[in-house]
């Protein structure tokens, strides 16, 4: 119970940018400032958090997803209900965009990732609500169609390659998943006899998704509520393809190869694990994708990031500096490590 329990901690993101966006102002950039420069610098000294035990009922964990997604879109309502009254300056309106993507990446994307794994109507509406709020409209056809099934090929793109710099990946992986998630939606509608363009589309449901809010945004604020909410899905669309490259980066699997713990890399660190409901405990939930994120394991096998997320992403933003960290860590630079090391 005691694990199930320390997830409510995740509720903090939604609590800081709630602050952030009340709060006007500077008050937009708490979220980051917390995350990426408190709590990221506090994490590098403390110790792997590996403990496997875990409690079968797995109510108080849906109530947190379900917490995380009433909460997200309380912040939408409040945020637009905001700028009828004027709240921000342009420049303050932007700010406020921060704490709001900082929470669509960090809370929305991370807890429709958990939802859109789970059978039942409810997960699935509330996955695409979120994801299409966030602004993304192709993670709900791609994650588990392509990134599940090709993870680490190069068939991919949600995997990063060794050598590919942050930058180049984002380049890469955004593009090529939208071409794919269409391809494969025309195709899915096709065999169901449907044509392309109808609301059966996944694709078309998360733009008419975006397109409904962002009209919202644009009634209730103009010019600043436009930018503001495209900023945001910005940034949640950033943090997400962030996680993405730090999660696969470099770890490479052949077409015919079975999905092993090595093709993930993974972080038990404590603030990253409670915070993001344990996503980064990545090779398990790879192994085994509609395992519920409260009983996912530290696995002995899995490479092992030096840091927590929160700390990855200086090293990400210098690629001379993740290559100098990252490279070496790779299971094939170990391989031949130990390899010299054998008299």
């Amino acid at each position: 119970m005691w694990r199930n329990i320390q997830y409510l901690l995740s509720l903090l993101l939604p609590l800081m940018t709630l602050i952030g966006i009340a709060g006007g102002g500077w008050w937009g950039f708490l979220p980051w400032g917390v995350v990426f420069g408190l709590l990221a610098g506090i994490e590098i000294f403390l110790p792997e958090y590996t403990d496997n035990r875990y409690e079968e009922d797995g109510r108080l964990p849906a109530f947190i997803l379900v917490a995380h997604f009433l909460a997200h879109m309380g912040l939408i309502g409040y945020w637009l209900w905001a700028f009828t009254q004027d709240k921000y300056e342009l420049w303050e309106a932007l700010a406020s965009a921060f704490s709001m993507g900082f929470n669509a990446g960090a809370s929305g994307i991370v807890i429709a990732h958990e939802m859109l794994h789970r059978k039942g109507r409810f997960w699935q509406i509330g996955a695409k609500l979120l994801l299409g709020a966030a602004g993304n409209i192709y993670f709900y056809t791609t994650h588990v169609r392509m990134h599940h099934r090709y993870v680490g090929t190069e068939l991919d793109y949600s995997s990063a390659r060794k050598g590919e710099s942050f930058y180049k990946f984002l380049w890469r992986t955004i593009g090529g998943q939208l071409r794919w998630a269409w391809r494969a939606e025309k195709e899915r509608l096709a065999q169901l006899g449907y044509p392309p363009f109808t609301l059966h589309n996944y694709v078309l449901q998360e733009i008419l998704i975006l397109t409904s809010l962002l009209s919202a945004f644009i009634i209730a604020g103009g010019l600043a509520g436009m930018l503001a909410f495209l900023l945001q899905a910005v940034l949640a669309n950033l943090l997400l393809e962030y996680v993405n490259y730090i999660e696969h980066y470099g770890l490479a699997r052949k077409l015919d190869e079975p999905i092993r713990p090595w093709h993930s890399w993974e972080s038990n660190k404590y603030i990253t694990r409670f915070f993001l409901v344990d996503l980064s405990r990545h090779s398990d939930h790879h192994l085994y994708g509609a395992k519920p994120y409260h009983t996912l394991n530290a696995l002995e096998k899995a490479p092992r990031l030096p840091m927590g997320y929160a700390g990855m992403l200086y090293l990400a933003l210098i690629p001379p500096l993740w290559y100098k960290v990252m490279d070496p860590r790779l299971p094939e630079a170990l391989r031949e490590k130990t390899k010299e090391a054998t008299p």
